[in-house]
């Protein structure tokens, strides 16, 4: 119940607040707008991110910390957003097991309830359209940085408001965060219509190499250290390629396969009525029925591959 959230939060006085691994811009708006709202009611709150911010949504902000194995995380609380499951905390499971008190409030279906309290919206668009219903409940003003925040994180898992996780709701709070007089335009801007020229070039190869299976129904991307190199772009930086695959006229089932020295990352979307979220949880990972993921060590990008078509081709069969 949201009512165990706030008691959880208002009787905290020192907070940590961090997300899952690989930090998106739900994961990312969410924290740094439960970061402004927790100082608004006078507690000492941080934001430990895996890694710096990938460029293209950097401009969210920067008041947070980059996890350091060495540092000291104690805390009364530590609000976990938008992390389906304890094991994408990767190793910032530090920070976790250094609070007293744990809450997380997320919007993955496959979430396993990790945390001492758990809120949980799978109707929701995103953490953060959960973050402005609690933040409502709590009286907490929504000024225009942490409006900012808010709906840069909607505009993001919602494709700028394209995908079919968009409801009446989603529509109605991204109408008050507009209210506060954000500049909705420069947000998409940044999160949808801009990228750097080497990002441009690397996404053009992309396409000129999307595979299809299945007449179509299944279309794959693949990219790997070799190829981000080759343009200079960081793997954390490629930003959504699987979004590539996602837009060939009658794909069902989309994925991009990105492979670096240590691990693999896949990206799984549909553009039908299957959910995509339990071959996702079949290698490891989880999240949505329209969009999940996975990250995989111990096998090449030509395995996985493989084993990907495979299960689409059983999923687009069943």
């Amino acid at each position: 119940m949201m009512n165990d959230v706030i008691e959880h939060i208002l009787k905290a006085d020192k907070i940590s607040i961090i997300a899952h691994e690989d930090e998106d811009a739900d994961s990312v708006g969410s924290c740094f707008a439960m970061q402004l709202a927790l100082k608004s009611l006078g507690k000492t709150a941080a934001c430990y991110f895996s890694a710096p911010l990938e460029k293209r949504i950097a401009f969210m902000g920067s008041d947070y910390t980059v996890f350091d194995e060495n540092a000291d995380y104690a805390a009364d609380l530590c609000i976990c957003l938008d992390c389906g499951d304890i094991k994408r905390l990767g190793n910032r499971i530090k920070v976790f097991e250094s609070a007293k008190d744990t809450l997380s409030i997320d919007h993955h279906e496959t979430n396993t309830m990790f945390a001492k309290v758990n809120y949980v919206d799978a109707k929701a668009s995103a953490t953060a359209e959960i973050l402005y219903s609690l933040f409502c409940r709590m009286g907490i003003g929504i000024d225009k940085d942490i409006a900012k925040n808010l709906y840069a994180a909607i505009s993001s898992d919602t494709g700028s408001f394209k995908y079919s996780n968009v409801t009446p709701k989603t529509m109605q709070v991204a109408g008050e965060l507009l209210l506060t007089g954000i500049n909705h335009s420069e947000i998409a801007n940044n999160l949808h219509d801009t990228d750097e020229l080497c990002v441009i070039k690397l996404k053009a190869e992309l396409m000129q190499n999307i595979e299809d299976f299945f007449d179509g129904q299944l279309t794959v991307v693949t990219a790997n250290d070799t190829l981000f190199k080759k343009y200079g772009v960081t793997e954390r930086d490629s930003g959504d390629i699987v979004d590539i695959a996602r837009a060939v006229k009658g794909s069902k089932i989309a994925v991009s396969i990105r492979e670096t020295q240590d691990k693999i990352k896949i990206s799984f979307r549909s553009n039908c009525e299957k959910s995509v979220s339990g071959i996702a949880k079949s290698f490891g990972g989880g999240g949505h029925a329209k969009a999940s993921g996975a990250k995989i060590t111990g096998k090449t990008a030509d395995e996985v591959k493989k084993e990907i078509v495979k299960a689409v081709g059983e999923l687009l069969n069943d």
